[in-house]
């Protein structure tokens, strides 16, 4: 699914957002609430560059998944 996201300052009543070409004729979703600390929204600066490889000693294994579930037909 194409999405569009964007953080703009309302400095009135009016946002304007340019959407992709492939949006046009098409209906829309559009939301609109307000961010607080827009800092909440990202990775923490350097985030990526502390934890990239930190696996890299021990490899990750899948436990035990248990039996599978027998659910009845839907009608």
């Amino acid at each position: 699914m194409e999405g569009l996201r964007e953080i703009q300052t309302a400095d009135n009543e009016r946002v304007f957002v340019i959407v992709p070409k492939s949006f046009l004729h098409r209906k829309l979703e559009i939301i609109v609430m307000p961010v607080d600390d827009i800092s909440t929204q990202a990775w923490p600066v350097g985030f990526i560059e502390q934890t990239a490889g930190c696996f890299a000693s021990e490899p990750l294994v899948r436990g035990d998944q248990g039996a599978y579930e027998i659910r009845e037909e839907l009608a």
